[in-house]
């Protein structure tokens, strides 16, 4: 998958047309996945492509109620290359790009050669969030590129959301969480010496953890994979196996009724 920044993708259009799904994708649950799967229909005359930002723009605009990232960058690269996408672009929300108008934003991606745009049906974007998913269907067909509003994944009778996501997992609801999600929760940590018999690890960036408690979890050491309980207490996660490695991956289950073979890990 080629990764480049926005203003790359502004400086160097890309010498194929692009069908592309813009939007924050934390977590990259089953209605982001309903995002890709739209631009990847596009194709082969389109590449697909998706545009999405290095970190949450809510956590830059709302830091006080903002409550974590359900992936690091790298996980979120991962899920993304592994959907099938094959040209992705970073957005760093910067002050420049905050007061972008939407039909500035739409301009840049057809200057960039993206011929067809897929959003979700609640997604708004641009200056004061100025245009929603309706104004960018008429704003796109008057520029020449297609566009597709893809409607809602339920879950439970109301739509997938990162937020639901993230209420699940705050509330220690990881069945909820994985059916979302597509797979269990899983975060990235890495050691931290807590003196003593057992590991103490901590969440890398700022990923979310569950509230304090005990969780049967899946445990990633470099190529082993068991499974184990481990304690969550403020920031950090007490493990009760000897670490092989200085980052491990855990993917949180209801119970562990997922065979850790077929488990994917981002």
């Amino acid at each position: 998958m080629k990764v480049l920044t926005w203003q790359e993708f502004n400086k160097r259009p890309s010498p194929e047309p692009l069908a592309a799904t813009v939007g924050v994708f934390d977590g990259v649950h089953l209605g982001h996945q309903a995002l890709i799967e739209a631009v990847k229909r596009e194709g082969p005359s389109l590449l697909p492509c998706l545009i999405t930002f290095r970190e949450n723009p809510k956590k830059l605009l709302r830091p006080s109620s903002y409550r974590g990232s359900l992936l690091t960058i790298e996980q979120k690269l991962s899920a993304i290359q592994a959907l099938g996408i094959e040209y992705c672009v970073l957005i760093d929300f910067s002050d420049n790009f905050a007061t972008l108008a939407g039909r500035e934003f739409l301009t840049a991606l057809y200057n960039a050669n993206v011929r067809f745009v897929a959003v979700g049906e609640n997604f708004q974007f641009g200056y004061k969030l100025d245009t929603d998913a309706a104004r960018l269907e008429a704003l796109s067909g008057g520029l020449g590129m297609r566009s597709r509003i893809v409607r809602n994944v339920f879950y439970k009778g109301h739509p997938v959301s990162s937020s639901r996501v993230r209420h699940a997992v705050s509330e220690g609801r990881f069945k909820e969480a994985s059916e979302m999600l597509g797979r269990p929760y899983q975060i990235v940590a890495r050691r931290e010496d807590g003196g003593g018999d057992d590991e103490f690890v901590v969440p890398e960036d700022d990923l979310l953890l569950p509230p304090e408690g005990t969780y049967e979890v899946f445990v990633k050491d470099g190529k082993a994979v068991e499974t184990t309980e481990v304690r969550v207490t403020q920031r950090h996660i007490v493990v009760g196996l000897r670490m092989r490695s200085e980052r491990i991956r855990l993917a949180f289950v209801d119970k562990a009724t997922q065979e850790k073979e077929n488990l994917v890990w981002l």
